[in-house]
């Protein structure tokens, strides 16, 4: 799991490891004639510094902006494996807090300041190369209280006094609010605060999102194929803004398609891989032998569009474009589609390789007077800037 984090960085890892462990030692030493439970202070220092080296590690592209994600979605970092290990980075802090000064607050409140200022720099130092997130501190503080909640445990199980709600000296909470007051003030005053629906820019596709992918696979491509993973996808956080949900298919393909509109979608098959990496592509039914100009295109996405969408089976009205050379040579056929199942939509398009196989399938909706398939990237799909 770590190496999903740091890819080729593991290094590093076992640097902060080290580090870590030499603060344990050294502070567990310098503070063994000074405090009663000097360990569990110097595990408790070992944790934090861990925390601090691990999100604050720099990469090698730098992020551009001073701008921090704040999420409205509370729980969504519990849905993703990014969440959970920013969670278990702040157990240990939880634990060892607790542990350390036997009381709740002091903990609690330490790493809810220390999650924050982490946040903060990843924010005003674009330079590190990490995003400020609100959903690494619901995660950080969520793993402070699972953390505290042990320490309280085997505490209590190790027959240990019982623990105090309050605080001792009041220069701690002072203390406290005036760091949450520092960082709000720097947060207010140089970061761009961007409120969104997601802070994750996927996630699992809805019942109604894999639905609709499912209806349009089966007609498009018949019930033998298989949809593996579907997921609703915003790129700019918000719902409804560039918003897609795309499909993995078995034994090979992909889907695409915009939400909540639908105005159009595009299925990518390559069941296999021919000679030079090419996509082989997935039989049609009744075709004929290998493509080598229009007319044989034409016959050969006939036959597919005849089985699929007979209702747009006009080969008169269809226009055919070669691209590529060699293995990579491609022909796509394009026809006026006319299916009452996909009302929103009326251009088809649909591309072979020189092996007479299918290769994709595009539903759209063109606008009056323009030739089907004239307009549009190569997935069905246009994207736009965030806004």
């Amino acid at each position: 799991m770590l190496d999903l984090v740091f890819g080729r960085h593991l290094m590093y890892v076992v640097l902060v490891v080290l580090v870590s462990a030499g603060v344990l030692v050294t502070a567990g030493v310098g503070l063994r004639r000074r405090l009663a439970r000097p360990w569990e202070y110097a595990a408790w220092a070992a944790s934090t510094t861990a925390a601090l080296c691990l999100t604050l590690w720099a990469k090698t592209v730098a992020t551009g902006s001073m701008m921090c994600i704040v999420g409205k979605d509370v729980l969504e970092p519990f849905g993703v494996a990014q969440g959970w290990m920013n969670l278990a980075l702040f157990v240990p802090v939880g634990f060892f807090g607790l542990r350390a000064v036997r009381r709740p607050v002091l903990p609690l409140v330490s790493a809810a300041l220390l999650s924050c200022g982490i946040e903060t720099v990843q924010a005003v130092v674009p330079a590190i190369g990490r995003y400020c997130d609100s959903s690494d501190v619901v995660a950080n503080g969520a793993g402070a209280i699972v953390g505290a909640g042990l320490g309280f445990v085997s505490v209590r199980l190790a027959g240990g006094r019982p623990l105090s709600r309050g605080v001792r000296r009041r220069r701690v909470p002072a203390a406290a609010g005036l760091g949450f007051a520092v960082i709000a003030c720097v947060l207010a005053a140089t970061v761009d605060l961007r409120v969104v629906d997601h802070a994750e820019p996927a996630r699992a596709a809805t019942a109604e999102q894999r639905a609709v992918i499912t209806d349009i696979v089966d007609r498009a491509l018949g019930g033998d194929v298989r949809i593996t993973k579907v997921s609703d996808v915003t790129p700019c956080g918000l719902d409804g803004v560039n918003e897609t949900v795309s499909a993995e298919l078995e034994p090979g393909g992909a889907v695409l398609m915009p939400w909540p509109d639908r105005s159009s979608v595009g299925i990518e098959v390559w069941e296999r891989f021919a000679s030079g990496g090419a996509p082989a592509g997935r039989r049609i039914p009744g075709a004929a032998g290998p493509v080598h100009d229009a007319s044989a295109a034409r016959r050969t996405a006939d036959r597919y569009v005849a089985a699929r969408f007979p209702g747009s089976a006009d080969g008169a009205r269809s226009a055919v474009d070669r691209e590529g050379q060699g293995s990579w040579t491609t022909w796509t056929v394009a026809y006026p589609l006319h299916d009452d199942r996909l009302p929103g939509m009326n251009a088809l398009r649909v591309t072979v390789n020189g092996s007479g196989r299918l290769l994709s399938v595009h539903l759209s909706a063109t606008p009056p007077g323009r030739r089907p398939g004239s307009e549009g990237s190569k997935t069905g799909v246009s994207r736009g800037l965030c806004p």
